[in-house]
């Protein structure tokens, strides 16, 4: 090296040590955004998981054919409700589901307080048989992430 550098220069193991320490510091911004990208896959797995097989919303958000088997081609479009209000029943009912792919009407907190909460964007709560959910937050997320995932 040239002689006017090397008198600027940490004797030494200092040069080493802030080199490993650079490296460390990469090496653990690399892992933090590796392991963002992969939570953000994990949740909308999650997400997916809740909606067909926890919350069952493909049962009434897609449609069927006409021996009852769910139409995966239209997956989560919308849908005639599948199941006609008990005769003494005296509260409004859904005839058709909404199409769910994307969340449409909804931002990504309105779909978080609806499932928290059982409020619409318009402050109104949703027609039987659409169940009245309180998902925890990150399972609000997961699946909101997911549904808007697919538009």
């Amino acid at each position: 090296m040239c002689c006017c550098l090397t008198k600027h220069l940490p004797q030494g193991g200092t040069i080493t040590k802030i080199i490993l320490s650079l490296g460390f510091l990469l090496f653990s911004t690399w892992l933090a955004i590796a392991a963002e990208k992969t939570g953000d896959r994990n949740s909308t797995m999650r997400g997916k998981y809740i909606v067909e097989h926890v919350a069952m919303c493909v049962q009434c958000h897609t449609p069927r054919d006409q021996t009852g088997q769910l139409l995966l081609s239209r997956y989560l479009e919308g849908a005639p409700v599948p199941v006609k209000a008990p005769a003494n029943l005296r509260v409004e009912w859904a005839l058709k589901a909404p199409a769910i792919v994307g969340l449409p009407g909804y931002t990504r907190e309105d779909g978080i307080r609806l499932l928290m909460e059982g409020i619409t964007p318009d402050g109104t709560m949703p027609k039987a048989p659409m169940p009245p959910f309180r998902f925890i937050r990150a399972d609000a997320e997961a699946v909101v992430d997911y549904l808007k995932s697919l538009s």
